[in-house]
């Protein structure tokens, strides 16, 4: 359930952009390119279950108000994750920005728990503040499932801390 109400943020937040207005539609322009490292606690039914490190690139530039990146995950557990999505930047304040991120992707179980399926979808909410110029920090919340393409579809969420570093 929470994958799909953050997917609809995403989606809302995308569509009512003070900073670029859906009528202007996705007209491509710069954005600051960064690499993100998170470390994370996996969540699966209730309860921790692991640790994944997760690796992100965002490129330098956006169409409309959406970022595109990249991102790569691994649990202890052997299970892997790759996907290519959007983060949408909603600016707080000189030092924070909250983000929302819609990332499909593919998903190898390996020895990990079993999410159904190999089509799966992340989407997250995160608080990011800016130390200076170069390195941020974050803190994420996010879920990944299949948005019940799959009859099985458990979910499995994430709590991550990030730095991340700007490329200027």
């Amino acid at each position: 359930m929470w994958g799909g109400i953050y997917a609809v943020l995403f989606s809302v937040s995308t569509i009512l952009s003070f900073e670029n207005p859906i009528k202007n539609g996705f007209p491509e322009g710069p954005a600051e390119s960064y690499a993100k490292y998170s470390l994370s606690n996996v969540e699966f039914q209730n309860e921790i279950v692991g640790k994944e490190f997760q690796y992100s690139f965002y490129e330098n530039k956006r169409f409309g108000p959406l970022q595109r990146g990249q991102s790569i995950s691994v649990t202890d557990q052997g299970g892997i994750w790759v996907g290519y999505g959007f983060i949408r930047k909603v600016r707080l304040s000189n030092a924070f920005h909250f983000n929302f991120d819609f990332f499909p992707g593919v998903y190898f179980k390996n020895n990990e728990e079993d999410l159904g399926g190999w089509l799966m979808f992340r989407s997250g909410l995160e608080l990011e503040y800016i130390i200076d110029p170069r390195w941020r920090v974050s803190l994420c919340y996010d879920h990944r499932s299949s948005g019940d393409i799959w009859e099985y579809n458990p979910g499995m969420e994430t709590i991550k801390i990030s730095v991340i570093k700007t490329f200027i």
